[in-house]
């Protein structure tokens, strides 16, 4: 009988602590449990699996002591070891199974089990289960299902405006130096010397130096006249320039001001303010903006501290810059404001001196424009524009001019009033093969009232102030278009050309043409700037014959090698007469020397 009940208290002890035991196995196929449990239930699961985790290691501990003791009482009760029951312990052992050697393993769990209390059941079930269920219900296969604190969200800035037409090409970065030995005539006497050409190019600054040294065989002495009156010997500066315009926060280009336009060009367009080689003038051209969304640019002409000169300023607003919308965002508005008081001395002789006639009280214009990027692709850009504009010619000598020729019984047939002019139109950039080749296409519809000049101030009005003024008292009603194009190829050679042409060509309603040329070491020999413009056209027969309506500028390099080059500078330019007309007069400058490229 006692064997039975040992027996039986064997096996219960057995099975039980056999599945305490092997309940807490790992799963292997725990970690794709994923795979098939229902997510809707995954959490209930997980908190009761931590339950009954908690549950297991109790039971472990309470099993295990009531075993203890049964064994205790057992042996306890016994009074005195008989014969039959050491035969009958024998006989139970004797007829144990290997596998029944996992109750030994049972008294050895003890050790493991202190451990296990003192990290989880001597701590609270609750708090057991908070930390379990921070420890399993990490984030599976990449999915966070614990909330974490909101970030603050970071500051995301808006991409630049991005650069339109009015920023022109990229051109070379790279440096050079020109100086060579030189021949000349100037005015009927003869010169020789040399020229110092230097173009520094590095980082967003430019420099850009034209320094004459002659020497006169006729009256053996060093020519000096360029530095005399104006700037100076500020006159060598060609262009001191800091940034890109539209592409750079700040751009400040100072020294000759080459193609010039301010806003759309409504009132300034193709302005160039040097047109004689002897009396080159110093100004500045600028564009500041704050963070794309407002800014001023603007020009004056002529440093000359004898004289308010030439004088524009354009402040302008990008209103929804803000918006990450990427056309309306390019849209842009601005107000013009055009104003000149020239009355500088312009030498006739050694002795005397006149000044323009119709500009002493200040005349000017006013205009607003605006315009905005339709499409900025990899390979296209579109920009549209529109332009309105008045010109205030009343002012001072033209003025009284009017009253002179009233008095006279010459008065104008309509009387005078300020001139008004608008235009629209559009300015297509192709980039071909990763900016290899790249096309400006400028189309604008133009529309102005009587005694108003399309694009005033530009290459023929610094030709002659005084003749510009008077053409608008002549000027019709009239229409027209003015297109440009603009191709370049790998920012080594660059050619292009301008035109105005009103509806019904005539001499009150007068054309223009523009030519230019740049060409960067073609092949390794050939280098050329050149510039050809050509105003009040009556007819378009004319347009490519020089006289007192042209401006022409070329210089020309043959590169010998790496090292050394031969070189031409020619200018038809112009000088005052003693009648205080202008007259124009060529400059030729061949040379050879040094040209380096770096």
């Amino acid at each position: 009988m006692k064997f039975i009940i040992y027996g039986l208290l064997t096996v219960f002890l057995f099975l039980t602590v056999s599945y305490s035991v092997f309940a807490q196995e790992e799963d292997p196929y725990s970690d794709y449990a994923h795979m098939w449990e229902d997510s809707k239930k995954k959490k209930k699961k997980k908190k009761k699996k931590k339950k009954d985790t908690v549950q297991e290691i109790q039971s472990i501990d309470s099993l295990r002591l009531p075993s203890d003791s049964v064994k205790i009482q057992n042996i306890d009760s016994l009074d005195t070891p008989s014969d039959s029951i050491q035969s009958e312990s024998n006989i139970a052992e004797e007829s144990m199974t290997p596998e029944d050697n996992i109750v030994e393993v049972s008294e050895e769990l003890p050790e493991n089990e202190e451990e296990i209390k003192e990290e989880t059941v001597d701590t609270d079930p609750e708090e057991y289960i908070a930390e379990e269920e921070t420890a399993q219900d990490a984030p599976e296969d990449g999915k966070e299902e614990v909330e974490e604190p909101v970030k603050p969200k970071e500051k995301r800035e808006m991409a630049p405006i991005p650069p339109d037409f009015r920023s022109g090409m990229a051109s070379s970065d790279e440096s050079t130096v020109n100086a060579g030995v030189t021949y000349t005539q100037i005015a009927g006497k003869h010169y020789v010397g040399m020229t110092i050409q230097p173009e520094l190019k590095f980082w967003k600054i430019g420099l850009g130096l034209n320094i004459p040294i002659l020497y006169g065989l006729d009256d053996q002495s060093f020519r000096t006249e360029i530095f005399e009156g104006g700037v100076g010997p500020a006159r060598v500066i060609t262009y001191l320039r800091y940034g890109a315009q539209k592409q750079d926060p700040v751009y400040v280009k100072v020294g000759q001001l080459d193609g010039t336009m301010i806003g759309f060009g409504g009132l300034i367009n193709n302005y160039t303010n040097s047109t004689s080689f002897e009396k080159r003038k110093l100004g500045v051209h600028y564009d500041l903006n704050f963070r794309g969304m407002i800014g001023i640019e603007g020009m004056y002409s002529d440093f000359d501290p004898s004289s308010k000169n030439l004088l524009a300023t354009r402040p302008y607003i990008r209103p929804l810059s803000f918006l990450p919308v990427p056309i309306i965002r390019t849209l842009e508005f601005g107000a013009t404001f055009v104003s000149d008081e020239d009355q500088t001395e312009i030498a006739i002789s050694d002795s005397t001196s006149t000044t323009y006639n119709y500009t002493p009280g200040g005349v000017g214009g006013f205009g607003l424009d605006g315009g905005i990027t339709l499409l900025n692709v990899p390979f296209i850009q579109i920009d549209a524009f529109y332009t309105w504009s008045k010109l205030s010619l009343l002012e001072g000598g033209l003025q009284t001019s009017l009253d002179t020729l009233s008095v006279s019984g010459e008065t104008l047939a309509d009387g005078y009033e300020d001139g008004k002019g608008s235009s629209y139109g559009v300015n297509f950039r192709f980039n071909f093969i990763a900016d290899v080749f790249n096309t400006d296409v400028r189309i604008e519809r133009l529309s102005f009232t009587e005694h108003y000049v399309p694009q005033f101030f530009n290459t023929n009005y610094e030709l002659n102030k005084d003749a510009r003024i008077w053409s608008s008292t002549n000027a019709v009603a009239q229409s027209g278009i003015y297109g440009s194009i603009t191709g370049q190829v790998l920012q080594t050679l660059r050619i292009g050309g301008n035109l105005l042409i009103p509806d019904e060509i005539s001499a009150e309603a007068p054309a223009q043409v523009q030519v230019h040329a740049n060409i960067d070491r073609l092949a390794d020999k050939f280098s050329l700037n050149a510039l050809y413009f050509k105003g009040d056209l009556a007819t378009l027969s004319d347009a490519f014959s020089l006289d007192e309506r042209s401006v022409a500028k070329v210089r020309f390099i043959y590169h010998m090698n790496k090292f050394l080059g031969v070189g031409l500078d020619y200018y038809w330019a112009f000088a005052p007469t003693g009648d205080g007309g202008i007259e124009a007069t060529k400059y030729v400058s061949p040379y050879f020397g040094l040209s380096v490229q770096f």
